[in-house]
């Protein structure tokens, strides 16, 4: 299912920094060492216009920000708005003035609780019951993994704000500053090779037929090994939490994340570890499934944030309240794409709307039951694990993720 798309848009080839945003470019070649997102996904968009991936994942305060800023005095014009985008940006706006993104106490303190529940009862049994309690345990990561995402995104809730280091940095391990920096790169340019940090795998997993000089001969069975590296999910991004949080000596961060360390060690070593893999699978089983097999862009430029997420983006049915809880929101992940920062209870209502919204604009919603996307997840390792090597013209480095990051550090 991988293939080559041309980019509506692509970025001028000029020295500098210039964004456009609301018809207006933008010199951000001294700014953009203060981004908190780095410098690396600016670079993404120069000379391209921005405007939906902006409002995507900006607060209030940073769009006041940039509204402050004074555009560039220049006669070139601005990249042309297409229709599907002009329909998106109604889309949002009259999401925004219906209440759309208003968060509920309610709902907020029902999505904790369960939790904190959970995470208390495991550690209580984790010497009595141990396999009892790693069940408890992983649920409360993988949900508290869910939350802490949702919360994350969140731009406007005091409560989210401080909520999240209970759930990310305590419960799973996880320095927010890296995963944002991580995840927000993944939601505006989703799966272009190259750029988005999730679908960067290699050597490990390959999914796309790789250039000769990245295969690996232990390509051929990834599909056979593949659940158990997703596995270790967890465990790789509590290494990187930590790595980023020393790097930027981000002391308050280090603290958190002790917290949730010691909390570990009250429990049996077993207990612990094995809660970090099943919880990492259970995390895994979900996020593997919504854009590994999608297409893919091979190239790095900027093309409608809409578009970009109906053709990178499947839904998970989920066809029962087990699964639904388990999958923690993201079996509405197309919701989720075009509307980060919307709160993740209210996406099984706004499902409808927006594939009505697509069903009007000639867009296609991917909907997939559990065991068919499973099915096909599987399929597609298995199909570029018998791909013949090729030589790529511009083909990526493995790893190029890690130097994305490095830049934003």
């Amino acid at each position: 299912m991988c293939k080559t798309h041309a980019a509506s848009v692509g970025p001028r080839q000029k020295p500098g920094l210039s964004i456009a945003i609301d018809g207006e470019w933008y010199d951000l070649e001294k700014w953009a060492k203060h981004h908190p997102g780095g410098k690396s996904i600016l670079k993404a968009f120069n000379g391209a216009d921005a405007t939906d991936h902006f409002y995507s994942l900006h607060s209030k305060e940073a769009i006041g920000k940039l509204k402050r800023m004074r555009p560039m005095e220049t006669k070139e014009a601005v990249p042309k708005t297409e229709a599907i985008d002009a329909s998106f940006r109604q889309l949002r706006a009259k999401l925004v003035n219906d209440g759309w993104f208003e968060r509920s106490a309610m709902n907020e303190i029902a999505l904790v609780t369960p939790i904190l529940g959970m995470a208390a009862a495991g550690t209580y049994l984790s010497y009595s019951h141990p396999i009892t309690a790693i069940v408890l345990i992983a649920v409360a990561m993988q949900q508290a993994g869910w939350l802490g995402h949702d919360m994350t995104h969140s731009k406007e809730s005091v409560y989210c704000e401080h909520m999240c280091n209970i759930m990310s940095a305590v419960i799973n391990g996880f320095n927010r500053t890296w995963w944002s920096t991580k995840h927000n790169t993944h939601h505006v340019m989703t799966n272009h090779v190259g750029v988005d940090p999730d679908i960067d795998l290699m050597p490990a997993l390959f999914l796309w037929s790789p250039s000769k000089g990245l295969d690996s001969h232990m390509r051929r069975y990834q599909h056979l090994y593949a659940v158990p590296l997703y596995s270790l999910l967890y465990v790789s991004w509590r290494q990187q939490s930590i790595q980023r949080a020393v790097f930027d000596r981000d002391y308050p961060t280090l603290a958190k994340l002790a917290v949730g360390y010691m909390w570990l060690a009250t429990m049996p070593l077993f207990v612990s570890f094995c809660s970090i893999i099943l919880g990492g699978l259970l995390v895994a089983a979900v996020v593997t499934q919504s854009h590994e097999m999608e297409d893919m862009r091979f190239n790095d430029k900027v093309s409608s944030f809409a578009v970009t997420q109906f053709e990178s983006t499947t839904d998970i049915i989920c066809p029962d309240p087990v699964t639904e809880y388990l999958f923690g929101g993201m079996q509405y992940q197309l919701t989720h794409h075009l509307f980060p920062t919307l709160p993740r209870y209210k996406y099984s209502k706004l499902w409808p709307i927006v594939k009505q919204w697509a069903t009007d604009n000639g867009l296609t919603y991917k909907r997939t039951g559990i065991v068919d996307i499973c099915k096909l997840h599987y399929k597609h390792l298995k199909e570029k694990a018998n791909a013949e090597a090729t030589d790529i013209p511009g083909a990526v480095d493995a790893g190029w993720s890690t130097t994305l990051q490095e830049d934003a550090w």
